[in-house]
């Protein structure tokens, strides 16, 4: 899946087995976002 920017995403939370993963929802989806594609706000 690829989230435009702007994507709302919901429950986020650190990947217990790898730091460069973060894992959210999107549409009732689980998604794996790789944090070197991740703006810090």
């Amino acid at each position: 899946m690829i989230a435009k920017r702007g994507t709302a995403v919901r429950n986020i939370s650190l990947d217990r087995d790898n730091a460069e993963y973060i894992e959210g929802k999107v549409d009732k989806q689980t998604i794996v976002i790789i944090t070197a594609y991740v703006k810090k706000s």
